[in-house]
Parts: structure tokens; C-alpha cells; sequence
């Protein structure tokens, strides 16, 4: 028996420990549900114990000594939804991703906010979203946000972008957002001297952008008071993370082309020659007497008829008429350019200090010779917990960035430069050949005698056909910034910020050159040397009592700039080969010293409670140095407040109401004035009499100017459901009111015109945004983000009543209840099929009062406007297995632009002979005979009714559907000992047009609507590279 016993025993322990042997170690494997990836730094915990670890590099664990009562592991990750598995010896976890988490804290203005708390309206972009566009983070926002717009001018590389946030808030003063970086608003205008576009902004890496918040609301950016009439986007840039040092690469190179390809082509050698033909003929028909003398004077006998007139002068305006030569020289002046694009980043750090470095270089060559961008850049970004009580943080950028090119239509006003790409283009002969037979560039290829062969002008830095404008621009961008943790709830934070940029310009025309010659070559440089000193330091409070949630903030602000303006030029160089001033003739110089100052105090509080109903007051008063004494100081403020419906008990564990609120806000924000002292009365010493200096009163001055003020209206409703589809719906109003405005004054004054704070203008509009997880499996994922914009931009008030023009050649008017950037031109009828003439309404009103085929007795009317009805866009992202693919696609409707080259090449009619071919479209679609049905008159030299000028003939629809990028990805299996991650990519942006309803045209323009005649918008093919160690 006793035997028997001990042998029972001993099978028991044996059991025991086999037991034991099978769950006290527990290995296993978490990946991320999202892209196959291993989790780093996942909690795996054994439930009810205090047996736990963390998830290596490549997402693998090991527990040892995990009881044998053990029945649960939990497994957790920020961004991550938490799983529960049972305990066995080897486990496999899939990770889905978690979007309330993800989304869960949001960068405000002065800190960051719960999205589920947050009463105001803004949007989140993150990193992955924002490095798409390499040269400009601006191009990243174009179709992703709902309300945001951005303009396109011109597609040469570092060429500047206007962004627009729900609408246009000022006629006179600014329109663009405030840009805040880790806390510090910068400085993104003054830096140029407008002979070329350049952006401020492409001097900031967007790899470098950890996310980016757009702040649309005065609930949102009321705080910033003064300067966020126009919105504010946030930029944050990336930290590091606790944990291993990590470093990662990217690279990407590839090619540009024009977007559009279709437009900017010209009429062949045969077209062309029969149009010139055709201008000639007609010509000699309405003018007998002038035909007659030009046969004399060219010709060297009177004119016999208007055909044999036509026949033979029409052969002396080109090279080789009637030949087989027919050149394209698109080819020669529009190529492929080229970019590359290299990032480096390290960052990692312990539980008190962290660090991120990066380092990026990008090149891009554009179409046109000569025309490149290059960026260096660096930033390291460090925090440091001190103390428990400390933590200090500290940011350093620094970029180097260089611009090179040619003078622009910066100024819409300046026209088409003779020596500029699409004027050249226009330009050149097709019956010109491109070499001469001993292999030289032809000289003279052209119909005009200054233009020579885009071989010989375009992209020369020396020679006698140079003509250049470069600029190296270096920015130091500095933050430090420390925040003290008080007892009782509180916190002081205090951020100081230093940007400094310098911009050198140089300008080079060779004496021989287009432009050149009239002041025997021009040397000029400019320089801008920007400082700006900013230091906010604010006092925090955060604490709970029971279902009450309570935070807020008081704070002072202070912001000093300091702007350094110089130009010096030279003339009359004796040599091309020598570009510096001292080798010319002294021509002008001046400079300039800026100085403004904003001083603000400011303050918030936030309460909820339980969760569910939200209330939130904003407070600032802003000072200004650009502002009259009278109305130096105002006041901004903000009041909103939510309820949150998905809270209530009777929607808890509503699979249609996971998240559901209703927020409304109200307030104000304001508008500097661009001009630092328009509001001073000032003097003026530069100008003399004779040989003499003297002193005369330059600005009258007004004491009484002041901001321009919004009044903001929002309500909106954010909606989640199914756990799988969010969806946010707003109504939004935006009166400005006091608009900055130069009105004319008395001629007694002694000046022409002052600034006044006049008018209104009414903002309106509604923003749908859905974003969606509409397949989520073990391979394959399938999200979709979509949003859409209905706005209104219309002028509520002006000075008087009364209408206002302006634009090139008063092109736009301004007129209450009408639409801003409203077009204000002659109404185009169309061709008069029996005569080939163009016709025009005398009285677009009253049609009864006929037609005219002359544009001066043409009658004018509002024929279109800038702004669109509608505008959005939508991006589908999908993974499978290692493969992933995106595509985004935007649209508008309801805007138009105005078609300035295509006044000068394919409205013509006759006017430009002997200077420019003429558009392609125009070939087989202008008027030869009784009958004709036709877009295009008939051209006549030196056409006597100039229906070529401005009118609804230009004015062209941009209604579209674009696909604006398209990324395909795989993700390379290999072994994660050394490289964790590996990814090879395709990538493409403005690849195609789906639908446009206007032909030949790129519908991308400015925020005016106006197409100028810089190189067109630009489509990229680029491969890629990503891996991290």
C-alpha cells in the first residue's frame, strides 16, 4: 500500500511539472494588421499578473515563469487596438490599428488638444501625407484638406504657391495663413524682389514634418488673434522616440514633363505659311492703299491684287518657305527635367532624453534649360526630462536653398518678356532648321531679329545671349523651449524662437542680350536679411473633479522683426564674361530697414463634463507697431461648445454611433497691413533738386488705421460608425469687415491715394469629409478618404457703393453681391460666318442694342470668376500582403481663368504677324471663305478690329477631374537581423487628366484665375527607395 502511494505521488509531481514545463515559457510573434510589419516595443502581459515584457526589433517575445493559472495574454501598442489571446507556447498576434487612438491628440494653438474634445474646426495631415511633394509641403495639401485651396503660377522648381483656407479674407491685404513651427509663427512674405517666383517655404524639409494641423475655425485659431484671419497651419516637426537608435533612408529620383503636353503646340511649317498667307490677303482687302505701299516698300512694285500681294510677300517672313523643313522647336525649349532627392534620419533616445536628426538633399532641373532648385538641409530636434519636474526641448534647422532661372510674370501686369521660354517658342520660324549645316545653332531661326535659337539664350549663365536671375537663400530656424510642471494641476511652458533668413539675388543681362542691349548690360544684386525674435511663455492649468474636466491657459506673447533690404545695379559692361558690378557702370542703389513689433496677451479655458458636453472661451489682445495710434490694440475672442450624443446612455455600444458630437463656435480674428508704416506720416530724403538733396513729405499717414476683422460662424457634426467610417459635416460664415483699402484722394494733398479701412467681404461654404476602412483583413486593406467644398467668396461692401477695377488692363471688378476675382471683360458673340469677322454685344444687358465687330465699342459684363463652386478630392489607399497602392484623385467646378498666352498665340487674328506662330488649334478652325463655321475669325495684318484683346474669349472653364498621384509599393522580405524594413516604389503626381472641360489648357492656376506665360505646371515619374536599420 505504501508502495502503491509513493508511486501516485510521484506520477502526480511528474504531472505537475510536465504541466508547468508546457505554459511557463511562452514565446510568440506581433505584427501590425496595417503592412505585415513587426510591432517594436508591444506590451505582452500576462492578465491578472504582473509577468510581463516588451516585443524586439523584429516583434518577437519570450515570457519565462508564467503561472500555470494562467489564462490570457494581453498585447498592447499606442496605435493599436488591445488584444487578448490564450496562453500557449507559441503565439502569432495580428494588431489592428486603432484610428480613435491614432487620432486621439491633436497639435492646437499653444498646445494640443483630445480630438474628441476639441470644439473647433481643423484637419490633420500626417508625415506620410505631407513628404509626397519634396520641394514644397504647400503642393502636399492640394485636394486632402476640405476648404483649402492651392493656387499653381508657375512650374518652375522653388516657385512660390498662394493657399487659401475657406475662402479669400482681405482685397488688399494679405490672404495667406499664419505657419507656426514647433510653436513659433514664421515669416513667409518680404523676402524677394518679385523678378522671380520663389518660395519661402521650400527652405523647410517636408521629411522633416512630423504632422501638420490646419486650424480653420476662430474656435481653433482665435488665439493667434491678429494673423489668423486667413487660418493657421501648425507644423510639427518629428521627435524621437524611446528605444533603440533608428535610422532610416529614402530616396527618390526620376523625371518631370509638362502636365499637360498637349498645349503650348504650334502651327507646322505648312499651316503657318498658309496662315501668314491668309493675313495678308485679307489684309490687302479692307486696305487697298497700305497694301500697296508695303508691296512698293518690300516688294519694289506696286500691288497687282490681294492674291498675288499675299503670294509673294507672305515667303519673306520665314527662312526657307515652301520647303520640306518643318521644325518642332517645343522640343527645344520645353524638355524633361529632372529630380533627385536623398533623406537621412536618426533618432531614438532613453526615457529622459530623446533626439531626431535628419538630413535632406533635393535637385530638380526644370523643363526649361537653366531653371533648377537645390536644397540642403539639417534639423535636430532634442527633448530632455531634466527633472521630474523640467523638461527642456530644443529644435535647430538650418537649409541652404538655391533658385536659378529667369525673370517671371511674377507681375501679372509686366506681360510677355521678350526673351521668355514661351515667347522664344512662339517665336521660332519652322521652316528654320535647328543646326546650320556645319553643325552650329542656327542664329537666326526666328521671325524677330532679337530672338536667335533657344540653344543659343536658354540656359546661358555668359555669353552675348545670357540673361539669368539666381538666389541662395540660407534660413536658421531655432526654437528652445521649456516647461516647468507646478503643483495643484499647473504648468508653466516657455518658447523662445529665432528666424533668421537671408536671400541674395543676382541678376545678369549680357550687353548683347534680348533686354540687355538698351542699357548696354545690367548687373544687379538684392539682398534681404530677415530677423525675427519671437517669445511666448504661458501658464497652464489641467485637473479633474469627478465628471468635471477643466483646462486652460494665460499667457504673454512678444514678436520683433527686423527686415534688410539692398539693391545695387550696374550698366554698360564692356564684356559678357564678367558678371560682377565693378565691371559695369554704377546704375542705382538704395536700401531699407523694416522694423514691427506685436505684443499680445491671451488666455483660454476648457471645460467638460462627464465627457459629453464641452464648453471653450479663447481670448487675445494683439498690439501692432503697423497700426495707427488710435487703433493700435484690439481685441479677438472666441466662444464654442460641443456635446458629445455618442456619450449618452441610450447611444452606448451603438455600433452607428461609435463616436457622434455636435459642435458650434463663434468668433473673431484680424489682418495686418502689409506696408510696415502706412499708418505713419512720413518723409522722404532720396529724391533731390538738381545735384542737390532734398526732404519732401513721402506718406500722409493715418492714425486711425486699423485691422481688418473676421467674424466667424461654425457648426459642424463629426459622426463615426461601424468602427470603421468617420465622417465630419460643416457650415462655416466669414464676414471681414474694415478691408484695407488705397483710396484716391484730393489732388490738393499732394498724394495720389491713403490707406482706409473700408468694405466688407462674406465668406460661406460647407465641408464634407468621410474617411473610411472599407475592407480590413489578414492581407488585404482597403481605406478611402474623401472630401468635398461648396464656397461662396462674395464682396458685401465697398467705398460709396461704388464698383472697383483692377488687374491687368482693369480685367477684374469688384462690385457688391457679385463674386471676388470676378472677370469684367466684352462678351464674345463668336465668328460672323458670312464676313469672318469676330462680333462682340454692344450692351451685354440689352441685346436688342446689336452687335460690333469692334472691341472698343464692345460693351463689358462679368463673364466668369476665379473662385470655384465646388472642389475636393478623394484618395484610396490599398495593401496587400508586402504590396501596397494609393491613388488620389481631385475636382473642381464652377471657376474660370483668364487665358493670357492664349491672348498673345491663339487669339490673335492676325495681329502678331511677323512676330509669332500661332496656337495649333487654330489650324483648320478660322474663317477662309463664306459659310465657315468656326471658333476663329479671319486673321488680318495688323488687324484693324482687335479681337484679340482681352474678353470672354479668354476666359476659359477649369472645371476638372484630375488624378493627382499615384504611388505603387512592395516591401521586400528579407531578414529583419539587420534591415527592419525595405520598400522599393513607383510614384507618380498630376499624371493625367480624367476630364477637363477646357482644351490644350492646364487648369492649375493661381488663386486669381490667371494663367500667366511661365512654364506650365509639371508632371513627375519617380522610383523610389525606403529601408530602416
Amino acid at each position: 500500500m505504501k508502495r502503491t502511494l509513493m508511486l501516485l505521488m510521484a506520477f502526480l509531481v511528474i504531472g505537475i511539472g510536465l504541466v508547468n514545463a508546457q505554459i511557463s515559457k511562452v514565446t510568440g510573434h506581433v505584427t501590425s494588421d496595417e503592412d505585415g510589419l513587426p510591432v517594436v516595443g508591444a506590451s505582452v502581459l500576462v492578465e491578472g499578473t504582473t509577468v510581463g515584457t516588451v516585443t524586439d526589433i523584429d516583434g518577437n517575445f519570450t515570457l519565462t515563469n508564467v503561472p500555470s493559472s494562467a489564462k490570457t495574454l494581453v498585447i498592447s501598442f499606442i496605435g493599436f487596438q488591445t488584444q487578448k489571446v490564450d496562453v500557449k507556447s507559441n503565439v502569432n498576434v495580428v494588431l489592428k490599428s486603432d484610428a480613435e487612438v491614432l487620432d486621439e491628440v491633436m497639435v492646437v494653438a499653444y498646445g494640443t488638444a483630445k480630438k474628441s474634445s476639441f470644439t473647433g474646426s481643423a484637419s490633420v495631415m500626417k508625415a506620410s501625407d505631407i513628404s509626397t511633394q519634396k520641394q514644397s509641403l504647400v503642393k502636399s495639401l492640394d485636394g486632402k484638406v476640405a476648404g483649402v485651396r492651392v493656387g499653381a503660377s508657375t512650374g518652375d522648381p522653388g516657385s512660390d504657391q498662394k493657399i487659401l483656407i475657406r475662402g479669400i479674407g482681405s482685397i488688399s491685404g494679405s490672404t495667406q495663413p499664419l505657419y507656426v513651427i514647433d510653436g513659433v509663427a514664421v515669416v513667409n512674405d518680404d523676402m524677394t524682389s518679385g523678378l522671380k517666383s520663389q518660395s519661402i517655404l521650400s527652405s523647410i524639409n517636408p521629411d522633416d514634418i512630423e504632422s501638420m494641423t490646419i486650424l480653420k475655425d476662430a474656435a481653433a485659431a482665435s488665439l493667434y488673434g491678429s494673423r489668423a484671419a486667413n487660418g493657421v497651419v501648425i507644423i510639427t516637426t518629428k521627435q524621437g522616440k524611446e528605444g533603440k537608435t533608428k535610422v532610416t533612408y529614402n530616396m527618390e529620383t526620376g523625371w518631370t514633363d509638362m502636365a499637360v503636353g498637349s498645349q503650348y503646340n504650334v502651327m507646322n511649317a505648312a499651316q503657318i505659311q498658309q496662315y501668314y498667307n491668309d493675313a495678308l490677303r485679307n489684309y490687302a482687302e479692307i486696305n487697298p492703299t497700305g497694301a500697296n505701299n508695303m508691296s512698293n516698300t518690300n516688294l519694289g512694285h506696286p500691288m497687282a491684287d490681294a492674291a498675288s500681294f499675299a503670294n509673294e510677300l507672305s515667303p519673306l517672313f520665314f527662312w526657307n518657305p515652301g520647303s520640306d523643313i518643318d521644325t518642332n522647336w517645343k522640343k527645344e525649349v520645353y524638355g524633361k527635367g529632372m529630380i533627385t532627392d536623398h533623406q537621412v534620419a536618426v533618432s531614438g533616445g532613453t526615457e529622459k532624453t530623446k533626439f531626431y536628426a535628419g538630413f535632406g538633399y533635393n535637385k530638380t532641373k526644370g523643363l526649361v534649360k537653366g531653371s533648377e532648385f537645390e536644397r540642403y538641409s539639417g534639423r535636430l530636434n532634442v527633448d530632455h526630462q531634466a527633472y521630474s519636474w523640467l523638461k527642456l526641448s530644443f529644435r535647430q534647422m538650418l537649409s541652404f536653398t538655391n533658385t536659378a532661372g529667369f525673370r517671371d510674370q511674377n507681375d501679372q501686369a509686366q506681360g510677355l518678356g521678350t526673351s521668355s521660354p514661351l515667347s522664344i517658342l512662339y517665336s521660332m520660324d519652322p521652316t528654320a532648321p535647328v543646326t546650320l549645316e556645319d553643325g552650329s545653332y542656327n542664329p537666326n531661326a526666328a521671325f524677330s531679329a532679337q530672338i536667335s535659337n533657344p540653344n543659343l539664350m536658354l540656359g546661358q549663365t555668359d555669353g552675348p545671349n545670357a540673361e539669368t536671375v539666381n538666389s541662395d537663400m540660407m534660413r536658421s530656424l531655432t526654437n528652445v523651449e521649456a516647461t516647468v510642471t507646478l503643483p495643484l494641476g499647473f504648468s508653466a511652458r516657455t518658447i523662445f524662437g529665432y528666424d533668421y533668413m537671408d536671400n541674395k539675388e543676382r541678376e545678369f543681362w549680357a550687353p548683347e542680350s534680348v533686354n540687355g542691349q538698351a542699357l548696354g548690360g545690367l548687373g544687379a544684386r538684392y539682398v534681404y536679411t530677415n530677423k525675427t525674435l519671437t517669445s511666448s511663455t504661458t501658464l497652464n492649468y489641467s485637473n479633474t473633479f469627478g465628471s468635471h474636466n477643466i483646462n486652460g491657459l494665460l499667457g504673454y506673447e512678444v514678436e520683433d522683426r527686423y527686415l534688410l533690404s539692398q539693391s545695387l545695379s550696374a550698366k554698360s559692361y564692356s564684356t559678357n564674361k564678367l558678371p560682377e558690378l565693378a565691371n559695369g557702370q554704377p546704375y542705382s542703389t538704395s536700401s531699407a530697414f523694416y522694423e514691427a513689433a506685436i505684443m499680445s496677451y491671451l488666455g483660454n479655458i476648457n471645460y467638460n463634463f462627464d465627457n459629453r458636453y464641452y464648453v471653450s472661451a479663447s481670448f487675445r489682445r494683439d498690439g501692432s507697431s503697423r497700426l495707427g495710434k488710435d487703433n493700435r490694440w484690439a481685441n479677438f475672442w472666441s466662444v464654442s461648445g460641443a456635446w458629445r450624443i455618442a456619450g449618452e446612455h441610450f447611444l452606448q455600444d451603438n455600433k452607428w454611433a461609435n463616436d457622434l458630437k455636435l459642435r458650434v463656435s463663434y468668433g473673431t480674428n484680424g489682418n495686418l497691413p502689409g506696408d510696415y508704416y502706412a499708418n505713419l506720416a512720413t518723409y522722404s530724403f532720396g529724391g533731390g533738386y538738381g545735384d542737390q538733396s532734398a526732404i519732401y513729405w513721402g506718406n500722409p499717414g493715418n492714425s486711425k488705421l486699423g485691422w481688418e476683422k473676421s467674424a466667424n460662424f461654425n457648426i459642424g457634426v463629426d459622426w463615426g460608425f461601424l468602427n470603421r467610417v468617420s465622417m465630419s459635416l460643416e457650415y462655416y460664415s466669414k464676414v471681414t469687415t474694415d478691408l484695407l483699402f488705397e483710396v484716391p484722394t484730393s489732388i490738393v494733398t499732394g498724394f495720389s491715394s491713403n490707406w482706409q479701412n473700408l468694405g466688407k467681404i462674406n465668406n460661406k461654404g460647407i465641408e464634407l469629409t468621410i474617411n473610411s476602412t472599407n475592407i480590413s483583413t489578414k492581407d488585404f486593406t482597403w481605406n478611402t478618404s474623401f472630401n468635398v467644398t461648396r464656397q461662396s467668396v462674395k464682396i458685401g461692401e465697398l467705398p460709396n457703393h461704388n464698383d472697383v477695377m483692377y488687374g491687368d488692363g482693369n480685367m477684374y471688378i469688384l462690385r457688391e453681391n457679385e463674386s471676388m476675382h470676378s472677370f469684367y471683360l466684352p462678351e464674345w458673340i463668336g465668328v460672323n460666318p458670312e464676313t469672318g469677322l469676330g462680333e462682340f454685344w454692344i450692351d451685354p444687358a440689352d441685346h436688342s442694342k446689336g452687335v460690333t465687330n469692334y472691341y472698343d465699342e464692345a460693351g463689358k459684363a462679368i463673364v466668369g470668376k476665379a473662385v470655384p463652386d465646388w472642389m475636393g478630392g478623394m484618395t484610396n489607399t490599398f495593401t496587400y500582403k508586402n504590396f501596397d497602392l494609393s491613388f488620389m484623385i481631385s475636382f473642381q467646378t464652377g471657376a474660370s481663368l483668364f487665358d493670357y498666352p492664349g491672348y498673345f498665340l491663339t487669339y490673335s487674328d492676325g495681329v502678331r504677324l511677323g512676330s509669332f506662330n500661332v496656337s495649333q488649334e487654330v489650324a483648320g478652325n478660322y474663317w477662309r471663305e463664306p459659310g465657315d463655321i468656326v471658333d476663329h475669325p479671319k486673321p488680318i495684318y495688323n488687324n484693324p478690329y482687335r479681337s484679340d484683346r482681352f474678353s470672354s474669349r479668354t476666359i476659359k472653364s477649369t472645371d476638372n477631374v484630375r488624378m493627382r498621384d499615384i504611388t505603387v509599393g512592395y516591401r521586400i522580405p528579407i531578414s529583419k537581423k539587420y534591415i527592419s524594413n525595405l520598400r522599393v516604389f513607383f510614384k507618380t503626381s498630376n499624371p493625367f487628366m480624367i476630364y477637363c472641360a477646357s482644351d490644350n489648357i492646364d487648369p492649375d492656376v493661381d488663386i486669381n484665375g490667371y494663367r500667366q506665360t511661365d512654364t506650365p505646371p509639371t508632371k513627375s515619374f519617380m522610383f523610389g527607395l525606403n529601408f530602416e536599420l
